[in-house]
């Protein structure tokens, strides 16, 4: 299923993802912003109904994914986020935290595809930063189940469903990888990641097929094989119909190749129904 449009401003998937939930908290009114915020720290904290929400805010060289402040300065959370299993975002974890210095109390939380807290959480919690985890199957549940439970309707239930729309066929690709990308080195997870789910979304639902040395994504499922992403013996490469094949051993890999390969690839796959 497309994107509604209220949530097809960023074509880089993480950043698509975020923006997902940042509109939810931003535009969901005090009642069910509260719920949210009470689901990810296990506490009502005091403000949440009034909290600012800011997306992508700057923070030196770095960013930080959401940021939700209480008007005060009495507190702020930092969220930082990745698609990738088994990744690292400690380094960006901590540097959210340096970055909001501004506040009386300072949490980051990270939300990743891991179903429980990977050794990054345990890492920066070990320097003194008051941390959380949240995984995106559960924030997925979430949205899925406000609207009845929380008695949605307006506006609020305008935009988690549009969230819902987007969340639960992507978070259902998402941990079809489950198993497959961990497979390859740590720098390469994320970018893996991304490329999947760009070509997913020109051609969504691929055929994966799995052997004991790795998986082979094609796109389209029917096996045409327009576009495959392989991994195999602990490396990924993006090959295209009549072109060499993209190496996938970084994000900067990626990065470089992204704009190009799915431009390649949207010309190659079948019009998306």
């Amino acid at each position: 299923m497309p994107a509604p449009r209220l949530f097809a401003s960023h074509s880089e998937p993480r950043a698509q993802w975020t923006h997902v939930l940042a509109s939810v908290l931003a535009l969901c009114g005090p009642r069910h912003r509260t719920a949210l915020m009470r689901e990810f720290l296990d506490f009502d904290i005091a403000g949440a109904d009034t909290a600012i929400v800011r997306e992508f805010a700057p923070a030196g060289d770095d960013v930080i994914d959401i940021v939700i402040q209480d008007r005060d300065k009495a507190w702020a959370l930092g969220v930082q986020s990745s698609l990738a299993f088994q990744g690292d975002i400690a380094a960006r974890l901590t540097a959210a935290a340096g970055a909001l210095t501004d506040f009386d109390r300072v949490i980051v939380m990270g939300i990743t595809a891991d179903r429980k807290p990977g050794p990054y959480m345990d890492a920066v919690a070990a320097t003194g930063v008051e941390t959380r985890y949240c995984s995106w199957l559960r924030v997925r549940d979430w949205v899925q189940e406000r609207p009845e439970r929380g008695r949605a309707e307006g506006v609020d239930m305008a935009v988690l469903q549009q969230a819902e729309y987007f969340l639960t066929p992507n978070v259902a690709e998402l941990y079809r990888l489950e198993d497959i990308v961990p497979t390859v080195p740590l720098p390469a997870r994320e970018a893996v990641t991304a490329a999947y789910f760009g070509l997913n979304d020109l051609s969504p639902a691929p055929r994966i097929d799995q052997a004991p040395d790795g998986a082979t994504a094609t796109f389209p499922r029917t096996g045409a094989g327009k576009a495959e992403l392989v991994i195999r013996g602990g490396s990924a490469s993006l090959a295209l119909d009549g072109m060499p094949g993209i190496a996938i051993g970084s994000g900067g890999d990626w990065e470089a190749a992204a704009s190009g390969a799915l431009a390649t690839a949207r010309r190659l796959l079948p019009p998306k129904r």
